[in-house]
């Protein structure tokens, strides 16, 4: 049986799906969620969090499956691992009908091939760089 944590433990029907729950993955999540947006985290290392979280392997296909994800859903892949990203990324494109898939990069040069494989790909090194460079 799946098991969600949060404030509202119902099936997920969400507009945001954020797989993987490191520092990063749960900060976008928490902006979105004081945003307004209906968000849903799974992680393999659930943390305590007040977002709805359902802990799973992102690269699990009955974990995705789970999710009920839709065409509706944004789905954002934040992993620790830029292959492992690509992976959960290209199992939600193939397996789902998500329009939209955010892929998180650790390395500038994953860029490329995250985007050449259908996937919107934001680098966390670039934007960690960029926001040092404009506070200089």
């Amino acid at each position: 049986m799946r098991q969600f944590t949060g404030p509202d433990t119902t099936e997920p029907d969400a507009e945001y799906y954020v797989l993987g729950g490191n520092h990063v993955g749960e900060a976008v999540a928490s902006r979105l969620h004081a945003s307004g947006h209906d968000v849903v985290v799974v992680t393999d290392a659930p943390t305590a969090t007040d977002l709805r979280t359902m802990a799973g392997d992102p690269t699990d296909l009955s974990t995705l499956s789970a999710l009920g994800l839709s065409d509706a859903a944004t789905v954002l892949v934040a992993t620790n691992s830029d292959a492992r990203n690509l992976l959960v990324a290209q199992l939600v494109r193939t397996q789902f009908d998500v329009p939209r898939t955010v892929v998180l990069t650790n390395d500038p040069e994953q860029m490329d091939a995250v985007k050449a494989a259908g996937h919107e790909p934001i680098c966390a090194t670039s934007a960690i760089a960029d926001a040092l460079v404009e506070d200089v």
